[in-house]
């Protein structure tokens, strides 16, 4: 996608209005939400759901959370009364959208926020639903790069201390800390056994990014090829391993002296 568009900005985490789901419409916004949530999530992107989202806050400013997803639902008036109470920083004086429980919050709410907390109605492990994130969310190289820095404040605890290290190392240190959740998710997606190509499929796929692969294709020594199918399985079943080792190669941005550096933002913690 070219870069500075809207969708660029939205895929990356750093735009600078948030749209509400009526302002993608019905169509646009369904399909966005299952892109985003993974194949075995795919059948909660339905109207019902949808319906029980809204954006919340001012739309340009930013909120010390994304999103979130009240799934004890709207049963009865103290559940509501709760809702009103733990967002109310973001509620204007229209108080709580009537009918919903699932939020996106402010200008940081973009369409991968609404598909974790959408996420959350069958996945109600942070952890967890974040590693979902890296896997399936990450859809383009920009969603990735996003992913990869916002998993890390996550996993250090929005360490300040430690944000600006350069963006590779970062994405090795996810990548360890979720190992063990990576590892299972090909059998948890019902990738068939025929499809597997061994116990470091991960491993595989980080060594054809950094030899060159991109799309479905490899550029060897003396042509274009196109991967295995096996490979492609994956790939498509897992949108994140099109990107995972690709970052290896980035230069970290030489910092001006003499100046303010700027922090990477931390607070957007997906709940």
């Amino acid at each position: 996608m070219p870069p500075n568009t809207k969708r660029y900005f939205e895929e990356s985490g750093t735009q600078l209005k948030a749209r509400s789901p009526e302002e993608y419409g019905k169509i646009e916004f369904e399909a966005l939400m299952r892109s985003k949530l993974g194949d075995r999530f795919k059948g909660l992107a339905n109207q019902n759901k949808i319906g029980l989202m809204a954006l919340i806050g001012d739309p340009t400013a930013e909120y010390s959370v994304a999103g979130k997803n009240f799934y004890y639902g709207l049963d009865n008036e103290q559940a509501t009364k709760g809702m009103a109470e733990n967002l109310s920083a973001a509620l204007d004086e229209k108080g709580l959208p009537a009918g919903k429980r699932i939020f996106g919050i402010g200008r940081l709410a973009d369409p991968q926020t609404f598909a974790h907390e959408l996420r959350h109605e069958q996945i109600f492990n942070e952890r967890g639903n974040r590693a979902l994130d890296l896997i399936y969310s990450s859809t383009s190289l920009p969603a990735y790069k996003g992913n990869i820095e916002q998993i890390y404040g996550y996993l250090t605890n929005f360490d300040y201390r430690k944000a600006n290290a350069p963006l590779n190392e970062k994405e090795r240190f996810v990548l360890e800390e979720l190992k063990p959740i990576l590892k299972q998710e090909p059998e948890l997606a019902e990738i068939g056994p025929n499809r597997i190509l061994s116990e470091e499929w991960l491993e595989e796929n980080i060594r054809l990014n950094k030899a060159g692969a991109v799309g479905g294709t490899m550029k060897g020594k003396k042509a274009q090829f196109d991967l295995p199918d096996s490979i492609l399985q994956y790939r498509a079943k897992m949108p994140f391993l099109n990107f995972v080792g690709r970052l290896e190669d980035e230069k970290p941005v030489k910092k001006s002296t003499g100046g303010n550096v700027e922090r990477v933002s931390y607070e957007r913690k997906l709940i």
